[in-house]
């Protein structure tokens, strides 16, 4: 029962931001990323068919209803990769150090990869290094459940778990679309101890803030256990990701075939490509496909997913290799795993510059978006 004392001492506790503030600043400003880690530490948000962050039916913030503060400043707020942070504080507490490298992040090694497997690489994208890494991981022990997104025959997405060699294969290759990864991943503590992620910049942003505020004490207290909580982050280079009903729309009225005709899409040196289940390919401009790249896409610098153990994208390599950016031990561990277990080749031989062309691209987006969204009042993310 709430006394005269408790009402008074009420109001001057901290007040959590909470999904409010991520609502007014983040999702109805339009740049709500679709990362979905808010949503896979709060049961209380979902989302919605675009993969923007809701509450669901009925619910209401805790904050609302008089609960006890979830966390700092609300669960989903403190992991948003799109509100305001300090970048070098959370590289301290995920690196133990800050970058020396402002286009690149942090990292130890960085090295051209391909598979040596047949059957990843007939699946899977630019040399089939994470399918890779995974697999061979997977056979290790080193993890014991990978997030992976999956499609429909419509190409749309889901996150699944794999625990099985077949299961990473079903799952590789790039799906240039929106999947609730992150929610996945967090839900997944429940079935699995050592979970490794593939994710785009912000979902590997979103589960690293997550790792390092949410997750932190209970990882701590189970490193001397039978069954330690470990994570382990693989993110992708990544320009943009589409929301399903857009880039479905387009896909077709721009190629003139049905989704469903579509066997693979690659997007490399400013050309969409798709190739059908016919085997022919067809190939449009990008930038025929803008009207379908969110807000969040270009308010976002992080081209190389620098929030992860360990980062792969198609810039910087020759065709059929991939650029590999191991950012921790762990990532080291895992790169060095994979060529020992003879999933995986390697070599010296990356066009850095290229990479950081890329992401200077990125930067000259960010800049225009926030100068614009400045001038109209709205919200820009700050990261010092």
């Amino acid at each position: 029962m709430m006394t005269a004392d408790t009402e008074t001492f009420v109001p001057l506790m901290k007040r959590s931001k909470g999904f409010d503030e991520l609502k007014k600043l983040v999702i109805d400003q339009g740049i709500c990323s679709g990362c979905s880690t808010c949503a896979a530490f709060c049961e209380r948000i979902t989302l919605d068919e675009n993969g923007q962050a809701q509450l669901a039916e009925g619910a209401e913030c805790n904050m609302n209803i008089g609960a006890v503060q979830c966390s700092d400043e609300g669960t989903c707020y403190d992991v948003c990769p799109m509100v305001s942070f300090s970048k070098p504080e959370l590289e301290k507490e995920f690196f133990g150090d800050v970058r020396k490298d402002q286009d690149l992040g942090y990292y130890r090694k960085i090295v051209a990869a391909r598979s040596k497997k047949k059957d990843i690489l007939d699946k899977a994208q630019d040399g089939g290094a994470v399918t890779s890494i995974l697999a061979a991981a997977l056979e290790a022990k080193l993890i014991d459940a990978n997030v992976v997104t999956s499609r429909t025959d419509e190409w749309n997405t889901s996150a699944d778990l794999a625990t099985k060699h077949d299961d990473l294969i079903a799952g590789a290759g790039t799906k240039y679309v929106r999947a609730p990864a992150t929610m996945k991943f967090g839900k997944s503590i429940r079935n699995a101890r050592k979970i490794a992620m593939v994710g785009t910049g912000c979902q590997t942003l979103g589960a690293t803030r997550a790792i390092t505020s949410l997750l932190k004490d209970t990882i701590e207290k189970t490193k001397e256990s039978d069954t330690p909580l470990d994570f382990t982050l693989i993110g992708l280079f990544c320009f943009e990701n589409f929301p399903y009903g857009c880039i479905k729309e387009a896909l077709e009225r721009e190629f003139g075939v049905k989704i469903g005709d579509i066997a693979k899409t690659d997007i490399t040196r400013g050309k969409f490509i798709i190739t059908k289940h016919d085997g022919t390919t067809d190939q449009k401009p990008v930038k025929a496909f803008d009207e379908c790249v969110p807000e969040a896409c270009n308010i976002c610098t992080n081209f190389t997913s620098e929030f992860a153990d360990i980062s792969v994208g198609s810039v910087g390599t020759d065709d059929g290799w991939s650029t590999v950016i191991a950012r921790t031990e762990k990532g080291e561990k895992l790169l060095e795993n994979a060529v020992k277990l003879g999933y995986l080749e390697t070599k010296d031989e990356v066009n850095l510059e290229a990479v950081k062309k890329n992401r200077s691209i990125k930067q000259m987006k960010f800049d225009a978006t926030s100068k614009k969204r400045k001038e109209e009042d709205k919200f820009v993310p700050e990261y010092d």
